[in-house]
C-alpha cells in the first residue's frame, strides 16, 4: 500500500502509473561524454497528465529515447523531481526499435488505424518483436508498481500490455486509451493478428476511444 495520503478529490487509487512509448522528457547529448541535457517533451499527453502525476507522486514508464545503456538513474531522478513524478526507463535495442516502433507501430498499426491499409507492411518479424517489447514494458511495470496503483496504458504501441501483465499475475486495475481512430470491421479484418489483439484488449478493465463509432 502506498500510504494514507488524502487528496481533495479522494482518488480511488493511491498512485497513478502512466505507461507510454516514450517518457515525457527528451534527452539531448551534451558536449562532454556521458553528459545529457533534459527537456520536457511537448504534446498533449505530457501537458494533460503531468499535473495529475505530480499531485499524487505518480510514476511514468516509457522508452528513454536513447539506444545506449547509459546510467540514467541520476538524470531521471532529477528530471522526475522537476516534473513532480518518478520516471522509469525501458531500454530498447536497435533491432527492437526498428521492428517494434518503426516497423509494427508505424508500418502496420498507424496506417491500419487511419484507414490506409494499402500502406501496411504485415511483416511477421515485426509482430514477433512487437510482442517481445510489450513483454519488456510489462516486466518494468510489474517490477515498479504497488498494490493499489492504477495502471494507465496509452496508445497502439502497447496494445498487448494488459495481457502480458495478467500473465505475470498482476491484479491491479489497468486502463487503456487509444489516441487515434479505430477502423471499421471491414478494414480491421485485414490485420493478420486481429484476433490476438482484440483478445488482448479484453484484459484491460477500461478501454477509451476517441469517438462512439470507434
Amino acid at each position: 500500500m502506498y500510504g494514507s495520503r488524502k487528496f481533495d478529490n479522494e482518488l480511488p487509487f493511491d498512485r497513478l502509473v502512466i505507461v507510454s512509448n516514450r517518457l515525457p522528457i527528451t534527452l539531448i547529448r551534451g558536449r562532454e561524454k556521458n553528459k545529457w541535457q533534459v527537456r520536457q517533451s511537448a504534446g498533449g499527453l505530457v501537458t494533460a497528465l503531468t499535473p495529475i502525476l505530480s499531485r499524487n507522486c505518480g510514476l511514468w514508464i516509457g522508452w528513454a529515447g536513447i539506444m545506449e545503456q547509459a546510467d540514467l538513474d541520476g538524470i531521471l531522478t532529477s528530471a522526475g523531481h522537476n516534473i513532480g513524478c518518478t520516471l522509469k526507463p525501458v531500454m530498447l535495442t536497435e533491432d527492437e526499435l526498428n521492428k517494434y516502433y518503426f516497423g509494427f507501430s508505424n508500418e502496420v498499426m498507424w496506417p491500419l488505424l487511419h484507414d490506409l491499409q494499402s500502406h501496411c507492411k504485415f511483416d511477421p518479424a515485426y509482430w514477433d518483436i512487437y510482442k517481445r517489447v510489450n513483454r519488456k514494458f510489462a516486466k518494468i511495470v510489474a517490477k515498479n508498481i504497488r498494490e493499489n496503483d492504477y495502471i494507465w496504458i496509452h496508445d497502439y504501441h502497447l496494445l498487448l500490455m494488459a495481457k502480458e501483465l495478467r500473465q505475470m499475475g498482476i491484479e491491479n486495475r489497468i486502463g487503456f486509451f487509444l489516441h487515434t481512430p479505430f477502423p471499421p470491421p471491414d478494414i480491421y479484418v485485414k490485420m493478420p493478428w486481429r484476433t490476438h489483439i482484440l483478445e488482448a484488449l479484453l484484459d484491460f478493465d477500461l478501454l477509451g476511444f476517441q469517438t462512439s463509432r470507434d
